[in-house]
């Protein structure tokens, strides 16, 4: 009973520590994909994930119903307010570390050895992200299941032990894996009589293969973020990032590989093992690298520390941990402080946002022309949908042939100063006349450019090196015009930059530029009626600013069209 009650003293205190020291995450604010995940999962009826639950079919779309029914429950019930989902996360985690806890003496593990394991997993901050953002929800739900499922295993519950392998891989994929992590337990720690129940493990592995297998062959599409890729190049991404994680420091997760050959312990070969095998398929998913990803891995290094711990003289693993928990949070400080500035920024936008949905009620298709950074097109497009509670149409700036998938719809475009945080909306009605004459200004009419550029910077907007836009030409213009903004980096980069113009696929003229500064320049032009034209802008040499930035640049244009009779008599 004593003992018992220390635990749980002693799991008190480490909760208490955990949430004292993560309590700026309460103060943090939802990104783009929380908007996207709420904006939709709670439109749907909670009985509608059923189907998905139990399904053997896999989603190409990534629908994991025990992740998104968090979201979907959490929606209703919190709406927008963002400390009850960090209590939420921060609650699982908790659970996660409990469940960790009870694994390492299931293991046989001395107390004070699995404490060192368990403190190893509740404080590491190389999965800052999971203890921070709600999106990585899905992982703490796939770790839940997973831990549960291998305790359940340990004690010989078959029944638990698969349903909750089955929620483990409908909250994330990465649980496909879990029967090897249990195959490793069968072969290393199997208990005392030695009898190996493998055929136990066959519903298990039927599952992995099927699910498994569905992934490999939906998953080759080249702009899936999710394809994965067993490459040289692919490896040489993804193994510095993991690798640089698991120790906070470089490279430092490498150095694992060695400890097999020095430490004859099964039970750190199992964790150590538990923690390659769930590695694996973030190792071939380059495209996605987030350390958040590491945490159910990290279950089974907390196992190796664990171990390593109970054969260790008790003042090496005091001072290990002297060093390891202020390392921990040094790393928590660094990142607190950009999370708290993301958060800062998405607040400021959202509330922007819903400011001036709450002024347009009849608003459904929108363009937004910036936005923070933590806030792509998805974020955009959940948030709207969480203010107006049914589906929206939104277009980025960036977006290719805008013009044509606007073409016929009213639209507002939401244009994000991010110095004064505000946005300014302007509508167009589907049968207003395109402009004539483009600035870059706040009130551009930016559903006319096409493709190829970037969102505003002041008053002006970079190309890629070829851009184009549609402009209504005026009946009588006899001269086009394009604003550059040819400032001290452009020109240092450039030397001498070179611009074509064409309308509707004619040359009509060609420009240098080779000083600083803002610069005009203008073509005449033949008669011709008044008619929408295509304007395309061919840009030399490209520019990649840093050198290593794979998306080149083309022109800073500041402003470009037909100019006003009186412009033209003044030339």
């Amino acid at each position: 009973m004593k003992r018992r009650a220390a635990g749980l003293a002693a799991f008190c205190a480490l909760a208490l520590l955990f949430l004292v020291a993560n309590r700026g995450a309460y103060q943090g604010y939802f990104q783009d994909d929380e908007f996207d995940n709420i904006g939709w999962t709670r439109e749907i009826p909670l009985q509608d994930y059923l189907p998905g639950l139990l399904t053997l079919r896999y989603s190409s779309l990534n629908f994991r119903p025990v992740g998104h029914g968090f979201f979907s429950l959490m929606g209703r019930w919190a709406d927008l307010r963002f400390p009850p989902y960090v209590a939420a996360i921060h609650a699982l985690h908790l659970l996660n570390v409990l469940l960790v806890w009870l694994l390492l003496r299931r293991l046989k593990l001395p107390a004070l050895a699995a404490g060192a394991g368990t403190v190893f997993f509740a404080f590491h901050m190389g999965v800052f992200d999971a203890l921070w953002k709600p999106m990585y929800v899905f992982d703490l739900l796939c770790a839940l299941f997973s831990l549960t499922a291998l305790l359940a295993w340990t004690h010989r519950r078959w029944v638990v032990s698969f349903a909750a392998f089955w929620l483990a891989y409908k909250s994330k994929e990465l649980a496909v894996m879990l029967p090897l992590a249990l195959a490793a337990y069968e072969l290393w720690l199997s208990d005392e009589t030695g009898r190996r129940r493998w055929l136990r493990l066959a519903p298990f592995f039927a599952v992995s293969v099927a699910f498994g297998l569905q992934a490999i062959v939906g998953r080759h599409d080249p702009t899936n973020a999710y394809r994965m890729e067993l490459s040289l190049a692919g490896l040489a991404k993804t193994i510095p990032f993991y690798s640089s994680r698991i120790l906070l420091i470089p490279y430092a997760g490498l150095a694992l590989l060695a400890l097999p050959l020095v430490a004859r312990e099964r039970r750190v070969w199992f964790g150590l093992a538990f923690l390659a095998l769930f590695l694996t398929p973030l190792v071939i998913l380059p495209g996605r690298l987030f350390g958040a990803y590491l945490y159910l891995p990290l279950a089974g290094l907390a196992v190796a520390v664990a171990a390593i711990s109970a054969r260790a003289p008790a003042w090496s693993v005091a001072a290990f941990f002297l060093i390891w928990l202020p390392w921990n949070y040094h790393h928590l400080r660094i990142q607190r402080r950009a999370a708290l500035t993301i958060a800062q920024e998405n607040r400021a936008y959202a509330g922007e946002l819903f400011r001036v949905a709450a002024t347009l009620a009849d608003s459904r298709v929108f363009l937004y022309d910036g936005a923070p950074q933590a806030m792509a097109r998805w974020g955009v497009q959940g948030a709207l949908q969480c203010f107006y509670r049914q589906q929206v149409e939104v277009f980025a700036i960036e977006d290719r042939d805008l013009a044509r998938a606007t073409a016929g719809k009213d639209i507002t475009l939401l244009s994000w100063d991010p110095i004064a945080r505000k946005i300014l909306p302007v509508r167009r009605r589907a049968d207003e006349p395109p402009a004539s004459f483009i600035r870059m200004e706040r009130q551009t009419p930016s559903w006319q450019l096409l493709e190829g550029w970037f969102p505003r910077s002041g008053f002006f907007r970079w190309t890629r090196p070829t851009a184009r836009a549609t402009l209504l030409r005026p009946a009588g213009a006899r001269r086009f015009e394009l604003i550059v903004n040819a400032g001290p980096p452009y020109i240092a980069a450039v030397k001498r930059g070179e611009v074509e113009v064409f309308l509707n696929g004619v040359l009509v003229g060609r420009a240098e530029f080779t000083r600083e500064g803002w610069q005009t320049v203008g073509f005449d032009l033949a008669p011709a009626p008044a008619a929408v034209v295509e304007v395309t802008f061919r840009a030399k040499p490209e520019l990649r600013a840093p050198p290593s930035n794979p998306v080149a640049l083309g022109l800073p244009i500041g402003g470009f069209g037909f100019p006003p009779p009186e412009s033209d008599n003044a030339k």
